[in-house]
C-alpha cells in the first residue's frame, strides 16, 4: 500500500503529459491544415462572370455581395488546386476594402487544405515558370 501511495501521483503526473502532449499534436495538426498556406497561382478568365451575387452566412443569413471567385490554381512545381474565395462589394458590411480581381488578373494565392488564407494581384513575372506554363496550357 504504502509503494501505491508512491508510484500513483507519478502515474497521473505521466499520463497526464501523455494527453497534454496528444493534445498539442492535433491542435498543431488542424492549425497547420485550416490556416497554413502554400503558395499558388492563377489568372482570372477573360470570360469569368463578375456579377456580384448575395452571400449568405452559414445560418443562411445575407452578410453582403460579393463576387465568389473559384479558380483552377497551380502551385510552384505545376500541380493543380482548385481554390474559392469570396471578394465582397465595397459596401458590403464585412467586406475589407479589396478590389475585386478583374478577368484577366493573375493572383499569387496562398491556400491550406481547407481555405484561401489570402490573396494578392501579381505580375507574370512574380510567378514560377512551371506555375506560369501551367497556367497557359489550362
Amino acid at each position: 500500500m504504502n509503494r501505491l501511495k508512491k508510484i500513483l501521483p507519478w502515474a497521473v503526473v505521466a499520463v497526464a503529459a501523455v494527453m497534454v502532449a496528444g493534445l498539442a499534436i492535433v491542435a498543431k495538426n488542424y492549425y497547420e491544415d485550416r490556416y497554413v498556406g502554400t503558395d499558388h497561382y492563377a489568372i482570372v478568365p477573360l470570360d469569368y462572370d463578375m456579377s456580384p451575387q448575395p452571400v449568405y452566412s452559414r445560418d443562411g443569413l445575407q452578410v453582403g455581395t460579393g463576387v465568389e471567385y473559384k479558380l483552377t490554381a497551380f502551385d510552384s512545381a505545376g500541380r493543380p488546386q482548385v481554390v474559392s474565395f469570396t471578394v465582397f462589394d465595397p459596401g458590403s458590411p464585412i467586406s475589407r476594402g479589396e478590389q475585386q480581381p478583374q478577368p484577366g488578373t493573375y493572383l499569387q494565392i496562398s491556400a491550406s487544405n481547407q481555405l484561401v488564407v489570402s490573396w494578392r494581384v501579381v505580375t507574370t513575372a512574380e510567378i514560377p515558370a512551371q506555375a506560369l506554363a501551367a497556367i497557359r496550357a489550362q
